[in-house]
């Protein structure tokens, strides 16, 4: 059975979301090119699960995951206008569930920037690269969707 169409407009809250991420997503690429011109040859590019560096690259290695976080991030507050589109693992039903799963989009989306940012400063500008910072995003990422999935849950 599919999930109800639900046509969303545009809202102060959704323009608010999507200026923050234009603006926070020009600031992290503007830092990213100027990383870039200060990057030592060879950067790391992989790293163990214990955050150490196990392979290295180019710097322009670097934008290729940047650039699917950016694009990701985009895609994430474009699918805040199509929540029938936002898979749960069970069916929504009320308005407020869908609010819910929209403000939950719009967050993810604007976290992407900083996770992207998280990888260009581990690649590019630490004297010591550790994926502390890339990891921390991430465990954020999963605590949101975590918290978001019980609160759209007890929505019904």
């Amino acid at each position: 059975m599919k999930q109800q169409k639900i046509k969303v407009y545009r809202t102060k809250e959704g323009t608010i979301f999507e200026l923050a991420f234009a603006l926070l997503t020009i600031v992290v690429w503007g830092i990213i090119i100027w990383l870039l011109h200060r990057a030592p040859e060879v950067v790391p590019t992989h790293f163990r699960l214990d955050g150490t560096p196990d392979s290295y690259g180019s710097p322009f290695g670097v934008l290729f995951p940047c650039l699917i976080m950016t694009v990701v991030g985009g895609c994430m507050m474009l699918g805040a206008y199509f929540p029938h589109t936002i898979h749960m693992p069970f069916k929504m039903t009320t308005m407020r569930q869908y609010e819910l799963a929209i403000r939950m989009m719009r967050i993810m989306g604007l976290l992407m920037p900083v996770l992207t940012l998280g990888i260009a400063l581990t690649s590019l500008a630490m004297s010591k690269p550790s994926a502390w910072l890339v990891l921390s995003v991430i465990g954020l990422i999963i605590l949101i969707t975590i918290v978001f999935t019980v609160l759209i849950y007890r929505a019904k």
